[in-house]
């Protein structure tokens, strides 16, 4: 599966005058298959969404996101004996990348992208991620160039 990254659909959605909002929408509405991102980057584009949008226009990027872009949402595994179980055992994972000077969201979302065995993460924060995980880490432009 192909991990997009939060800022990603925040230029695409938010931003048209920056000069990543073209490849940001091409790369979006590329037909490319699997295409995956996590439940923490859509709160996260939720979170920055609000500055800019109503609450209807939020409910319904909320709603309608896997549909508008042809999208699967991740969410972390929860195959715990316990909520404690899970609590402790996302911590402790999150806390190793945070040892790698990863914030805090980063790190929930190299989680999720990690134990969902994604071959690529797509983001133009490509130094935030990189060498802090074994996932193939590019950025749009780069997934669109012609191989």
């Amino acid at each position: 599966m192909i991990f997009i990254d939060t800022d990603i659909f925040v230029i695409e959605k938010l931003f048209k005058d920056d000069d990543r909002y073209s490849t940001a929408k091409k790369f979006l509405n590329n037909d490319l298959k699997d295409k995956c991102t996590s439940i923490y980057n859509l709160f996260e584009l939720l979170g920055i969404a609000s500055y800019n949008l109503n609450t209807s226009e939020l409910k319904k990027l909320l709603k309608g996101f896997p549909e508008v872009y042809n999208i699967k949402i991740l969410f972390p595994s929860t195959a715990y004996e316990s909520p404690e179980a899970f609590m402790e055992q996302m911590l402790d994972k999150t806390f190793i990348k945070i040892r790698l000077k990863m914030n805090f969201m980063d790190a929930l979302i190299l989680n999720v992208a990690e134990e969902h065995n994604c071959s690529k993460f797509v983001t133009w924060n490509v130094k935030h991620f990189e060498g802090r995980t074994d996932i193939p880490v590019t950025t749009p432009d780069l997934m669109l160039a012609p191989k």
